[in-house]
């Protein structure tokens, strides 16, 4: 049995109201990049966890706080999801912290089938500092009904 956790951006979860449902989804269907795991293997996710928030100096303490309360249940792998891998310029930080305290943890970048980084990107900006503000949010990014 494979024991999964996800860490996402706090800027997706929180303001962007990101409910992980395609991470989850893809992690269901063993596609996207829980396609490692082989299907005659049990997925088990421990928890879903937000990263600290853009690094302050307390951000590398925040996120191993929080990683801690996943490793503390035998985790397996850790996987970045999707936004934190196209969005978070923190990332190969935050992935050095993490391998610093747990060495022998399985880290991933990634977690359901990436979409076109670029266009993402735009997206998401558009979604957290919208030119005219219409209620939207993550929903509309995966849709495709982000209104501009």
């Amino acid at each position: 049995m494979a024991r999964i956790g996800i860490i996402t951006c706090s800027n997706c979860t929180q303001d962007a109201n990101c409910a992980s449902v395609v991470c989850l989804g893809d992690m269901r269907k063993r596609s996207g990049l829980f396609d490692r795991y082989p299907d005659d293997e049990p997925l088990e996710l421990i928890g879903i966890i937000n990263c600290a928030g853009c690094p302050t100096l307390a951000a590398p303490e925040k996120i191993l706080k929080r990683v801690r309360s996943l490793t503390g249940y035998r985790l397996d792998a850790l996987h970045f999801s999707y936004c934190m891998t196209a969005l978070c310029p923190f990332l190969r930080k935050y992935e050095e912290v993490i391998r610093g305290q747990h060495p022998d943890l399985n880290i991933v970048h990634g977690t359901h089938t990436p979409r076109d980084n670029e266009t993402f990107r735009r997206e998401v900006g558009e979604l957290l500092c919208p030119k005219v503000f219409v209620p939207q949010d993550m929903n509309n990014v995966i849709m495709g009904t982000l209104t501009k």
